[in-house]
């Protein structure tokens, strides 16, 4: 499994040698695991890479890394098929620090590319709170469109792609 080079960016692909990293990120909300539990995690995520195929997504989650500092993880992005795995969900969650600078975007079009080429899926679900503004403006700007809302008014995204 090979990184993802973007702009500005690495989508990595976890592996034990990232286990402090793992340990100071993982899970969003930050109360710092340790060592055993993020060797969990990373367990867990490895797993899942090796269950994903063509035609469907478990769960992919890598983690977001700047060009210039490769080895601190910025955030993590990813597309789960908890819900199904034909038609994944896509996430973002970047620390505060790296919010609002077009990493959301980059991470969005990168996902989008690796479901429809990798995995030969035809589409992407996505949604945000509706307070977010920057989360959904990022969806739209990676190429998802918005088709409608939850009951509480939180939009919901789709990226199909074209046949």
């Amino acid at each position: 499994m090979m990184d993802y080079q973007l702009e500005n960016l690495i989508l990595h692909y976890v592996t034990e040698e990232d286990l402090t990293e793992v340990a100071r990120t993982w899970p969003a909300d930050h109360h710092p695991l340790s060592d055993t539990e993020a060797r969990e995690a990373i367990a867990y995520m490895r797993r899942n890479y090796e269950r994903n195929a063509k035609g469907r997504i478990c769960h992919l989650c890598l983690a977001v890394c700047g060009k210039e500092h490769p080895g601190t993880i910025m955030g993590w992005c990813g597309l789960d098929g908890t819900r199904n795995r034909l038609e994944p969900e896509i996430f973002i969650l970047l620390d505060e620090a790296y919010r609002n600078k077009g990493y959301g975007t980059q991470c969005i079009r990168e996902l989008l590319r690796i479901a429809a080429e990798e995995y030969a899926l035809s589409s992407v679900h996505g949604g945000c709170a509706k307070e977010n503004i920057a989360s959904a403006r990022a969806m739209e700007k990676g190429g998802m469109a918005q088709y409608g809302t939850e009951e509480n008014g939180d939009p919901l995204f789709r990226f199909c792609v074209k046949q």
